[in-house]
């Protein structure tokens, strides 16, 4: 039994005992859970049997509870799945696991061997590390063709809009990965050209929630809230009218384009919302034709393997849908394994193009600090030499970096160390001369020397490029790649 401690006792633990207290509390609270499977499972018994019929079972546990209508449709939801399958009511009910990994492995496509063993490693993993390995189990061991996932999931889609107590709207909605690759792509590069603008903000910088929200708004709206984010949407449009994607009357600028900034509007309508632009209603200005780029193996393309190519946003499109969508001008395979140059741009060139960007997002897949996994379209590129150091802008010493984690690595002084499982940050410890000359460790060759005049050399070896022997085989520099980052990727 877990005992309550007050504030007082609170306040004299440790940290790793306050983390303790954490565990156990989400221990209790998961065997809470499954006990509360059983009694609801006791409750439809009662239902069934026509002692007590219970129509709304759901409503049933709102009453008695308080919970919310719809967390009460969730929660009875998970609790009928569990009883499906005694192995996760039981590790629920030991407290092993939570109610969403019990969801999810109740979900599994996979034969009840695999259900089983999946289950006993989720108790030692968190809600997403199960989720990936429950993906993995079913790519393995389902017996699902990847036509049927297709047909599965798109049957699943679903969507809504409603007011919360406030009066705020709130939207919801789910696709299948080929729809959501294409709404993806329509979407994504109006939320990096905000993000682009708001990075240099020191204060007062929007949310990754708010910056989505303000897409949101301009693609289902044409609203835009400030008159920075309606020059950053005609910067868009202008960009697409030169590379021939969009009209020209489609950019929003211009007479006819424009309609009346939200000032103009807040004249004539005397409130007092913030300055922006409301597109004219029946002008139709919305995103510039969205383009999907999928990276996939060329032996996939021609049905050889079932590997499954990824977009820019780190979405994996099933073989099959990537031929079904290359027939739309708008979608663009990049094949690994075709007739392109190597995944190394050298030296001269700091920014990393948008191939090699493809082929990073191929092979991280999410942001490489440990324990996070922010998709592509929420990381920067991250030279783990850097280059003014004399790192290459090459595939071996590029690790994909949430934006949050990127800028902590760099405010604070740390570096990526490759270790046994991928990349591992490890902070700099600076030493200070009584000159004013500064000098970091020796291992890290991603260090600079700097004098006290702000002078900057770079260290001797500048080249992590790697030696390929005739057997295929590839050395890389100890301080530069981590296992498994030795891919040799083409790409058209």
């Amino acid at each position: 039994m877990l005992r309550r401690l007050d504030r007082g006792e609170l306040a004299l633990l440790c940290r790793n005992e306050l983390v303790d207290v954490l565990g156990g509390i989400e221990r209790l609270a998961n065997r809470l859970a499954g006990y509360r499977a059983e009694v609801l499972g006791a409750l439809d018994e009662l239902s069934r049997s026509g002692v007590d019929p219970d129509p709304t079972p759901h409503l049933t546990l709102r009453d008695a509870t308080g919970v919310s209508e719809r967390e009460a449709r969730r929660l009875h939801r998970v609790a009928n799945k569990a009883r499906e399958h005694i192995a996760v009511l039981d590790a629920l009910a030991a407290g092993d696991i939570n109610t969403d990994q019990a969801a999810a492995l109740c979900d599994a496509r996979v034969p009840e061997e695999v259900r089983a063993e999946l289950v006993a490693a989720a108790a030692s993993y968190d809600t997403d590390t199960t989720r990936r390995h429950i993906r993995e189990a079913e790519a393995t061991h389902g017996d699902e063709t990847s036509t049927e996932r297709f047909l599965r999931q798109r049957e699943a889609r679903g969507a809504g809009w409603g007011r919360d107590h406030e009066g705020m709207l709130k939207l919801w909605a789910r696709f299948d990965p080929e729809t959501g690759a294409g709404i993806e792509a329509a979407l994504e590069p109006l939320r990096r050209a905000l993000w682009q603008q708001d990075k240099h903000q020191r204060s007062g910088r929007r949310t990754p929630a708010q910056r989505d929200a303000d897409t949101l708004a301009y693609a289902l709206a044409g609203i835009s809230l400030t008159e920075q984010d309606a020059g950053a949407v005609d910067r868009l449009h202008a960009r697409e009218c030169r590379d021939g994607h969009a009209a020209p009357g489609a950019s929003g600028t211009g007479q006819a384009g424009r309609g009346r900034s939200q000032s103009e509007r807040t004249t004539a309508l005397g409130d007092s919302r913030p300055a922006g632009r409301h597109e004219p209603a029946g002008s139709m200005r919305r995103l510039p034709p969205a383009q999907i780029s999928v990276l996939i193996g060329l032996d996939a393309l021609r049905k050889h393997t079932d590997e499954a190519g990824i977009t820019d946003a780190g979405t994996e499109l099933a073989p099959e849908a990537v031929r079904r969508l290359a027939c739309d001008a708008e979608i663009i395979p990049i094949m690994l394994g075709g007739r392109g140059g190597p995944a190394d741009i050298g030296w001269v060139r700091r920014t990393v193009p948008v191939r090699l960007r493809r082929l990073l997002i191929a092979r991280d897949k999410h942001c490489q600090w440990p324990g996070c996994h922010a998709p592509p379209s929420r990381c920067d590129a991250h030279h783990v030499i850097h280059w003014a150091d004399g790192g290459p802008t090459n595939l071996d010493n590029l690790a994909l970096l949430c934006h949050t984690h990127h800028q902590h690595l760099h405010e604070h002084g740390y570096e990526l160390v490759a270790g046994p499982d991928g990349w591992v940050p490890t902070q700099r410890v600076v030493l200070r001369h009584a000159a004013g000359h500064t000098d970091a460790p020796e291992h890290a060759d991603s260090r600079r020397h700097a004098d006290a005049a702000g002078h900057t050399d770079a260290p001797e070896h500048t080249d992590s490029r790697r030696h390929t022997d005739a057997a295929g085989h590839t050395d890389a520099p100890e301080h530069t790649v981590a296992p498994g980052r030795d891919r040799q990727a083409r790409s058209l």
